[in-house]
Parts: structure tokens; sequence; C-alpha cells
């Protein structure tokens, strides 16, 4: 049987940066295997399985080869450095109440974007009565937009939908895009994809 070491060792601070773990998880589930039947195949323990993915212990580099042998990955896929890595988080205790009207649209940004960011996300509350250009002609936007509270208009190439809360939009367009509320104030969260020079 394979050793694995606990995480309190220093073993485990070295190795925290590779995700090892988030990485067996997502190739388990890529692959639609249960634990069970994955330690029916590489001969371990689901325990074992269990703690290896929840980074409770590490795995030695045999049992790391059988896994590795079982996904159909290199070992060096364990221990490719991360390159990019971007991480906002945004409490809702500091997101403004949509309840409130507001005489403008307002945004309130998720993240500070950077030149290099590939995305920017923020929720935007559009006032009853209130439209918002969002993405002029001839310029490509590219969102994912869902409705937090609505109705949203949405015009667009020539069409318009009526998204609720709980809708979800995402476009691809070098069209106009406007977003409108009606009768009601409305509150969508919005991630652009931030255009780069090829």
């Amino acid at each position: 049987m394979n050793a694995s070491k606990p995480r309190q060792s220093s073993n485990h601070e070295a190795l925290a940066p590779y995700s090892l773990g988030s990485k067996l998880k997502a190739l388990r589930a890529e692959k639609g295997v249960t634990l069970s039947r994955l330690g029916a195949e590489v001969g371990l323990s689901t325990a074992l399985l269990s703690k290896l993915e929840s980074e409770f212990m590490i795995p030695t580099l045999p049992t790391l080869a059988k896994l590795s042998r079982a996904y159909g990955v290199d070992l060096a896929y364990f221990f490719s450095p991360v390159t990019h890595h971007s991480l906002a988080i945004t409490r809702g205790a500091h997101i403004v109440d949509s309840r409130r009207e507001q005489a403008t649209t307002r945004n309130t940004p998720l993240h500070h974007a950077t030149p290099e960011s590939r995305q920017f996300s923020k929720i935007v509350d559009i006032p009853a009565g209130a439209t918002l250009n969002v993405g002029g002609a001839g310029l490509r936007t590219q969102l994912t937009a869902y409705v937090l509270a609505g109705p949203l208009s949405v015009s667009v190439a020539g069409a318009v939908e009526l998204l609720q809360t709980g809708d979800c939009l995402v476009l691809d367009t070098d069209a106009a895009l406007i977003f409108a509320a009606l009768e009601t104030s409305c509150r969508v969260l919005t991630v652009f994809a931030r255009m780069h020079p090829e």
C-alpha cells in the first residue's frame, strides 16, 4: 500500500501551489467516475482517494503515477506552475442595496481589472425608465449577463428580448447593445470578455 504524508508536513506547504487535490478532483469529474470505481481501477481505497482530493493527505510519487496512468495524463500535469491567476471577492455587504431607487445607472465593479485581465465583472443597477448603452455598433462585445432583479429589456441587432429575474444572457456581437429597465428598476450581474489585440 502506498503511504501518504499527513497534511501538517512541510512537504504539504511546498506542494500547496500545485493544488494536487483540486487537479485530482477535476480529472475524476472530467472522466465521470466515482471514487469507488477509481479505487477499484487503481488499487487504492476510496478513503485514501477522498483524502488526496481534499488535500488532507498528499500523494506519494508512486500513487500519483498510478492516478496519472488512470487519467491518461503525464506526471508533469500535476506539477505545472500556475501562470495566470486572479481572484476577486466582493461581499454582499459592500454592494449597494438594489431596493433603493437610483437616480442614475450605477455600476459596482466586482474586482479591479488590470490591463492584462481577460474579463471584468460588475453589477449594473438600472433605475426604472432608464437605458444603458452596453456596446456600440462596430465594437465587439462578449458578455454574460445574469438578471438578479428584473425585468431587463435587451435590444440588439433589431431584436428586443425581455429577461426576468434568474434569466441569463450570453452574447457575442458587434451590433449596438442596449439594456433598459422598464417600469421597475433592474439589477444585472455582468461579466465582459476584454478584447486583446491578436
